[in-house]
């Protein structure tokens, strides 16, 4: 079968004149599927984002193969299917948001009058619309930025999504916009791949974990396979506190042992989704 996204002994080296080469990925080799959320995790310096840049086609590497639907990263034909949002400014200060996308959907060969529609849609999906037509790209907030380079990122609808650090400087409800976007194009057959240091949104959305350390890959799996202890945990609902006793007992009685009894706590994105009025069904 052949998947979405395939990087054999991929390493990177930075070269300049008079400077010592420095060494970004070192033999690193991965796999990603249609439906798949693959978070890349590691320190400043890991390696994260030119991992994304050369499966982007952004970042020729030294040696190894990034092969991205079937053809090489660097290829033309993936331009208007992969999104890619890198870490940085973004270009273009003085357009409108409206503005900004129609040029990003010029580049990829979508004429203005048939785009427009659709990234009105595309500004109001991110929170955008109120700013789309008045504010400067220049002028943006931190998080008003990162959320229209999201958007950048979806102008071609793309089947693959390279996201560098997509909820930073995000407020509680940007971070679940993009969550809540994420898992969509993932259900809808998408493959996205975004590095991230926020720990809590990656156990929350993704499917698979690569850990980068010096370049170097250190861990891949299933968050289950990472994460997943001998222990048995066992929920249990409508065990008055006073009944806790009779429930150790009981476990003992198979030779097991209560590590710990307490009310079980959710995530706080639980919370805030509750406080803004949607049911948490994650």
């Amino acid at each position: 079968m052949d998947h979405t996204i395939e990087v054999e002994d991929l390493a990177v080296t930075y070269r300049s004149f008079g400077s010592k080469p420095v060494v970004a990925l070192r033999g690193v080799s991965l796999r990603a599927d249609a439906g798949d959320i693959v978070g890349v995790l590691g320190p400043n310096g890991s390696g994260k984002s030119s991992l994304l840049s050369v499966l982007a086609g952004s970042l020729t590497p030294s040696r190894g193969r990034a092969c991205v639907l079937g053809q090489p990263a660097t290829a033309r034909a993936l331009l208007a299917t992969v999104g890619y949002q890198p870490e940085g400014s973004l270009p273009f200060p003085w357009c409108t948001p409206l503005a900004f996308l129609q040029r990003i959907a010029a580049l990829l060969g979508e004429p203005f009058r048939l785009s427009r529609p659709r990234l009105e849609a595309l500004l109001e999906r991110v929170g955008l619309a109120d700013v789309a037509r008045t504010r400067k790209v220049g002028k943006l907030s931190t998080g008003m930025a990162q959320r229209l380079g999201l958007a950048a990122a979806l102008v071609s609808d793309p089947r693959v999504l390279l996201l560098d650090e997509p909820t930073s400087g995000l407020d509680p409800d940007g971070s679940l916009m993009v969550i809540d976007l994420l898992r969509q194009r993932a259900q809808a057959g998408g493959t996205v791949v975004l590095a991230s240091h926020h720990l809590q949104e990656v156990e929350q959305i993704c499917t698979r974990v690569v850990m980068l350390h010096a370049g170097a890959k250190v861990a891949e799996g299933t968050l289950d396979e990472l994460l997943g202890t001998e222990q048995l945990e066992l929920i249990v609902e409508g065990v008055a506190t006073d009944r806790v006793e009779v429930v150790r007992q009981a476990v003992a009685a198979v030779g097991g042992r209560v590590v710990h009894a307490g009310r079980r706590r959710e995530h706080l994105f639980a919370l805030f989704r509750r406080w803004r009025g949607e049911d948490h069904k994650q």
